[in-house]
């Protein structure tokens, strides 16, 4: 963490510190929760990554699932608005803009409008002091979360009626990050055996993938989509050793391939499409419902442990990542159209291009 986040982190916790000292919400316990009932529910997830959002889908169709006829609201940093706009299991998403201090201001004013009964703070990769601060200026009559170890349940008491416990360290490191976002919710009976994500492209991203479609995939090839790239470097499979598995299936059976390139990947792209022996289409650009979609048409979809995986699982497509230094136990969607093949050792340098395609010929039946 750099000195300018540590600094900010610092601040925000003197801060929460401070306005504590003037707080006080009313503790409850489990068995009283469980009786209440509630008709407007507000779940606070405003972090940025969109894998981690991804993987707190199962949470929310849980709280659907026990309030079903609750209105549910999210709030959502705008860089995962696409994630949830379509989402089955929200009712009204809210979006916090970040990189504007100033939004926080209708946000909140909108949050008091809409008189939620009971807020959810659902954090668990990291605390988050802004969404506890957004559990109490939305002026909800219950709010609920859980607590950082580094600050401890006396001061989330301040914030929190009701305290979720966390796992264990060991025993978090046998759980997936799906069953880490519902174990806190479980305490109090909101629980779900589903932990598949979902992300819904919505009527114009279908439209618009169907054209895109047709006119760049080949029929009687197989259609396949590659994300070479990655936010993290250290999740990156050498691009020309992506290249070299469409190569090889290509040589198999004639493949038609579309390449997928995030806002960082130029330099990935580059150099997949330097080894690459197949015509490519790059699709850049695009939101992400309108990349979900596409993805979803394709025969296979081979990409990384990076956003774009999540996403394409997500949306149903068969998918085929290439996992390194991270636990996919630990970190992969638990969709059933998810193949994974890990680096030995988690050593990515050490995958050959060989078990890559050998995976997804037979995948593909090849």
């Amino acid at each position: 963490m750099g000195l300018v986040k540590k600094f900010e982190r610092a601040s925000k916790r003197r801060l929460m510190w401070f306005i504590a000292k003037f707080l006080h919400a009313p503790p409850i316990d489990a068995d009283h929760f469980r009786k209440h009932k509630f008709g407007k529910i507000l779940v606070i997830r405003q972090h940025n990554q969109m894998g981690d959002m991804l993987l707190a889908i199962p949470a929310f169709r849980a709280i659907q699932q026990a309030y079903p006829e609750a209105k549910i609201g999210v709030i959502s940093s705008t860089l995962n608005r696409g994630v949830l706009v379509n989402n089955p299991y929200i009712d009204r998403l809210y979006l916090y803009n970040k990189r504007n201090a100033l939004s926080i201001i209708p946000l909140v004013r909108d949050l008091r409008r809409a008189r939620f009964d009971l807020v959810i703070v659902l954090h668990t990769v990291s605390f988050s002091f802004t969404s506890v601060a957004l559990a109490v200026l939305s002026g909800a009559e219950v709010r609920i979360g859980s607590a950082s170890p580094a600050l401890g349940a006396s001061l989330t008491g301040s914030y929190l009626n009701l305290t979720l416990p966390l796992p264990a360290e060991e025993e978090l490191e046998r759980m997936n990050e799906a069953e880490h976002n519902l174990y806190p919710l479980s305490a109090i009976g909101i629980d779900t055996d589903d932990l598949a994500p979902v992300i819904i492209p919505g009527p114009e991203s279908d439209r618009w993938a169907d054209e895109f479609a047709e006119r760049h995939w080949l029929p009687e090839h197989v259609q396949l989509a590659v994300h070479p790239g990655a936010g993290k470097t250290e999740n990156i499979w050498p691009p020309e050793r992506h290249a070299q598995v469409v190569n090889e299936l290509n040589k198999r059976r004639p493949v038609s391939l579309i390449v997928v390139e995030g806002p960082s990947d130029t330099a990935s792209v580059t150099d997949f499409l330097s080894v690459c022996d197949v015509e490519a289409t790059v699709v850049s650009g695009r939101g992400i419902v309108d990349v979900a979609a596409l993805l979803r048409r394709a025969d296979l979809v081979i990409c990384n442990d990076t956003g774009v995986m999540h996403v394409s699982a997500a949306a149903g497509a068969t998918t085929l990542a290439v996992f390194g230094p991270t636990n996919p136990t630990r970190w992969a969607p638990r969709a059933p159209t998810l193949h994974i093949v890990r680096a030995p050792n988690g050593r990515l340098l050490d995958l050959t291009p060989d078990q890559v395609a050998n995976k997804a010929a037979q995948i593909l039946d090849l």
